[in-house]
Formats: C-alpha cells, sequence, structure tokens
C-alpha cells in the first residue's frame, strides 16, 4: 500500500515540474522501465544500457552535451527527492493527529 502512494507522490511531483524537466524525467523514467523489463538480470541491464545508450540518444535529441544531460538529470531527481521527502513528512505529521 505504501509503495502504490509513494508512486503516486512521485507522479505528482513529477506532473508539476515545469515542461522541460518533466519531459527530460519522464523519458528516461520510460527508458528505465523498458530496460528492466527487458533484462533478467543486473548485468543485463547494463549490457542494455551500454547497447543502445539511452542517455546519449537524449542528450542528441535535446542538443546538450552527455554531461550537460547528466547534471541536469541529477538536478531533477534531487528536486523530486526533496519534495517526496517533505510531502512523505507532511502525511506523516497529518495521520497522527
Amino acid at each position: 500500500m505504501y509503495e502504490h502512494l509513494e508512486e503516486e507522490l512521485i507522479s505528482n511531483i513529477v506532473n508539476e515540474l515545469p515542461k522541460k524537466e518533466r519531459q527530460i524525467y519522464q523519458a528516461f523514467i520510460e527508458i528505465e522501465d523498458i530496460l528492466i523489463h527487458e533484462a533478467d538480470t543486473y548485468e543485463q541491464l547494463r549490457n542494455l544500457v551500454s547497447i543502445y545508450s539511452p542517455h546519449k540518444r537524449i542528450a542528441e535529441k535535446l542538443g546538450v552535451s552527455l554531461e550537460e544531460l547528466l547534471e541536469q538529470l541529477s538536478d531533477i531527481d534531487e528536486k523530486v527527492t526533496r519534495k517526496l521527502e517533505k510531502r512523505k513528512t507532511f502525511l506523516y505529521w497529518k495521520s497522527k493527529l
């Protein structure tokens, strides 16, 4: 139950991101989901990422360097994580009232 709630919170947070950030984040999540579904092991997942180079493809599509894209993704992920923690804390305290 809590996992579903966390997924819903993340979805809401992502939907609140500025359009460009939301598109970058969602593109990576979609690619990760596809590759995770295709791989049976962590090693297979690493091989698929190496073969398909999704990070490089997205960077090229957006017209930025791989380093810039990874930095943007890290910033977005950090923002989502901070907001998620705040909302979880709020829900925790609200449930205690």
